[in-house]
């Protein structure tokens, strides 16, 4: 039995959960992504890195619908994780689920799906 070996992140105003499914991860992220976010969202996403090397997953789901905000700083974070899968031997999908009535949620993460596009996808909901 396969098990995630990777913590939530809960904050005052930040929380992310992570949760194994079958062959892929799902993230779901809430709150704001302001700078009291950047840390704890980039050490979560340098464990999650190394967590789907280990568990060999064939996707990456990032639920932000619950997420209101998210600053430069945090979307560096994201790069720096999507450009680090292919270093780690990993062909992995990321797809970001939004909120369509949030209309910054794509506007901001579609500069991830045109840095990536063969990793990288969007769907609103």
């Amino acid at each position: 039995m396969r098990s995630l070996r990777v913590e939530p992140v809960v904050t005052e105003s930040f929380g992310i959960e992570p949760a194994l499914r079958d062959d892929s991860l799902g993230v779901k992220l809430t709150g704001t992504g302001d700078m009291t976010a950047v840390a704890p969202l980039g050490l979560f996403l340098k464990d999650l890195q190394a967590e789907a090397a280990r568990l060999r997953v064939s996707a990456v789901e990032f639920d932000v619908r619950a997420l209101y905000f998210l600053n430069s700083s945090c979307l560096k974070a994201f790069i720096s994780f999507i450009c680090g899968l292919p270093g780690l031997g990993l062909r992995c999908k990321v797809e970001f689920v939004t909120d369509a009535r949030l209309g910054w949620q794509r506007r901001s993460l579609a500069a991830l799906e045109r840095m990536s596009p063969e990793l990288v996808s969007i769907t609103d909901t």
